[in-house]
């Protein structure tokens, strides 16, 4: 059987981690398999739906790689294939309309929970065949009365609920617009669906849509329910694809690789390219226990796929960044060594960039710190001397320039620290950077020379 699973967002504002996650899920076991990932928009919530919505969960996927198979299908253009079926399971006797009021329902619900401690519907129009012309009515699915619903979910096991512990639950809403329940199992048989790997949250829906199979005589999916993910949190931004790609500049590869560990695993293996996790991904895999959000780790593997990746993929994520920031960069080899350069030490994309602008523009201003430890009545001595050897120099390479460093230090009898740490001020700003010598080499002679005789004339001028 060939493998088609789908991921079924709603367009409702931004691509939650767990969302996100549950698309990754899918695509992986497509690939893995072999098989197909198609992309549903389930945009019949009118109220809550919005274009700039689905625009999102298309960039979000783009962004994380996780490209679709066929054209994307929106549920908003489906809705005379969801009265057809819904028509015709009345006609069949397998749905009823009902036309109790809110009110009545609302009755109803507070009298059983006084009575039986539980809120179903108490099946009031069942019985009665209302015709298309008899007011306002929903649809409703006759579930059955006795016996019970079981499934064999690939990661949780065998789930059963007792039918009379399930409701005749609507499938069409007053306005003609159909509930999800009902939305979903016409959707995943017309799509010829085979797999269904999903949150946990959506186990209890499981027996009601098991009903809706039943009812049309399909096949139903294997149904996989990963766990949750625990301790997300709103306090830095909404806990979306877009606030940790933006906010906190992960490469897609670091948010991915830490997302499928997150209610998955393969041995003790904790940092895979995406070729290897389609080589490794599983349903057998997934956890039962909920993940811990924990973004420290999160940190982390981005840093081991930020060492990982090609330049060539770090500049297609970074070079935007620096977009951002005013600088304009190609991904020459220029750039690809000033990335070689800064992933070494940098923990996300928003870092290399931040801690590189050193190159393109002079400090403003001088770390106190750094000012107060390094510069001294003697650092214009010291830094004018190496301007002055640094503008001797005829090939521009880091060997030339350590040796104009060892020049300095050796005539002033002093350690190499000692020349380097005032030179980095003057050329960075601050006492932290990378290696002085690349530093050097990228800043370029000319600005070199000029940012050390401003720091000269800084010191002096104190």
């Amino acid at each position: 059987m060939a493998v088609r699973v789908r991921f079924a967002p709603s367009p409702t504002g931004f691509m939650h981690l767990g969302n996100a996650r549950t698309a990754l899920f899918n695509w992986l076991f497509a690939r893995h398999h072999g098989g197909e990932f198609i992309l549903r928009i389930e945009d019949t919530d009118r109220e809550r739906h919005t274009e700039e919505a689905v625009e999102v969960i298309y960039d979000s996927l783009r962004w994380l790689g996780l490209n679709w198979d066929g054209e994307v299908v929106r549920q908003s253009t489906r809705l005379a294939r969801y009265h057809e079926v819904a028509e015709r399971l009345i006609a069949e006797g397998k749905a009823y309309r009902c036309t109790c009021s809110r009110e009545e329902l609302e009755a109803k619900k507070e009298a059983m929970m006084d009575t039986a401690n539980r809120t179903c519907y108490d099946r009031t129009c069942r019985d009665k065949a209302f015709d298309s012309d008899a007011g306002p009515y929903v649809v409703r699915l006759k579930m059955p009365l006795e016996g019970e619903s079981t499934f064999e979910d690939m990661v949780q096991g065998t789930i059963t609920k007792r039918f009379d512990d399930l409701d005749d639950f609507i499938m069409l809403r007053s306005d003609g617009m159909p509930t999800y329940q009902f939305a979903v199992v016409v959707d995943d048989v017309d799509m010829a669906i085979t797999h269904v790997i999903r949150g946990s949250d959506h186990i209890d829906n499981t027996h009601d849509q098991l009903g809706i199979y039943r009812a049309l005589g399909a096949n139903p999916p294997r149904f996989g329910h990963a766990p949750r993910i625990l301790g997300l949190s709103k306090r830095k931004g909404s806990p979306s694809v877009e606030y940790y790609r933006e906010a906190l500049g992960l490469l897609p590869e670091g948010l991915n690789n830490y997302i499928a560990r997150l209610g998955w695993s393969h041995g003790d293996d904790e940092i895979f390219t995406m070729a290897q996790l389609i080589e490794a991904f599983d349903v057998t895999g997934i956890n039962q226990a909920n993940g811990q959000f924990d973004e420290e780790k999160l940190i982390w593997v981005n840093e081991q796929q930020l060492r990982l990746v090609s330049l060539h993929t770090l500049a297609e994520h970074v070079l935007p960044i620096y977009a951002r920031h005013g600088v304009s960069l190609d991904p020459s080899d220029w750039t690809f060594k000033l990335l070689e350069l800064m992933r070494k030490r940098a923990h996300d994309l928003n870092e290399i960039v931040t801690d590189s602008l050193f190159v393109f523009r002079a400090p403003e201003t001088y770390d106190e710190d750094s000012v107060a430890k390094h510069f001294s009545a003697q650092t214009p001595a010291i830094l004018g001397a190496l301007r002055t050897e640094i503008e001797a120099i005829q090939s521009w390479d880091e060997g030339t320039i350590e040796a104009a460093f060892q020049r300095v230090a050796e005539a002033h009898q002093l350690k190499m620290g000692k020349v380097a740490q005032p030179a980095r001020v003057a050329i960075v700003g601050k006492a932290q950077s990378p290696g002085i010598y690349e530093v050097v080499w990228f800043v370029g002679k000319a600005e070199t020379c000029r940012r050390l005789a401003a720091a000269e004339a800084f010191v002096q001028s104190r």
